[in-house]
């Protein structure tokens, strides 16, 4: 893979980058965290997600298909038990054969936001990998099609256009 230019995955309306370096950590670095909790979950969009508030803390969902849940979950659950672990909330699967929302709830909001973060990008991943099941076709060969094209041609070029 080349550096310059890394694998891009997008979900909703956002790209992210992915990065196939690893970080090292030196043996010389401090352990001390000057800034806790501001970049705990650095891995969260801006406000893109809708967390409410519950008593108890706070909780997001994702509506996935059953049919992705055991990507979510990963082999002996510890795809899931990892996602949990680093973003410290716990995450609700739907049992295997029933349909649902995946529910995940924790103490801090950023923490809620990270692990959603994290589930869609397994979701697109995984869903990227599906064979394709549609194929459209359309005719252009059309009188309609191609007039429409030619105006829509004209009009851009008309906006456009630096003269």
């Amino acid at each position: 893979m080349d550096v310059l230019r890394p694998q891009i995955v997008t979900f909703d309306g956002r790209n992210y980058r992915k990065n196939p370096i690893q970080e090292k950590q030196y043996q010389h670095e401090e352990d001390e965290d000057f800034y806790p909790d501001s970049m705990e979950y650095s891995d969260e969009p801006c406000g893109a997600y809708e967390v409410a508030q519950t008593p108890h803390g706070f909780r997001a969902t994702v509506s996935a298909p059953s049919l992705l849940y055991k990507h979510i979950v990963g082999k002996r659950g510890d795809t899931k038990k990892k996602i949990e672990v680093e973003t410290k909330t716990s995450i609700n699967i739907p049992k295997h054969g029933h349909e649902g929302e995946i529910v995940i709830t924790g103490q801090h909001r950023n923490g809620v936001v990270s692990a959603r973060t994290r589930i869609d990008v397994l979701l697109d991943t995984f869903r990227r990998r599906q064979p394709f099941t549609h194929f459209l076709s359309f005719f252009l060969n059309e009188v309609e099609v191609q007039e429409r094209f030619l105006m829509f041609q004209e009009e851009v070029l008309r906006k456009c256009s630096k003269f």
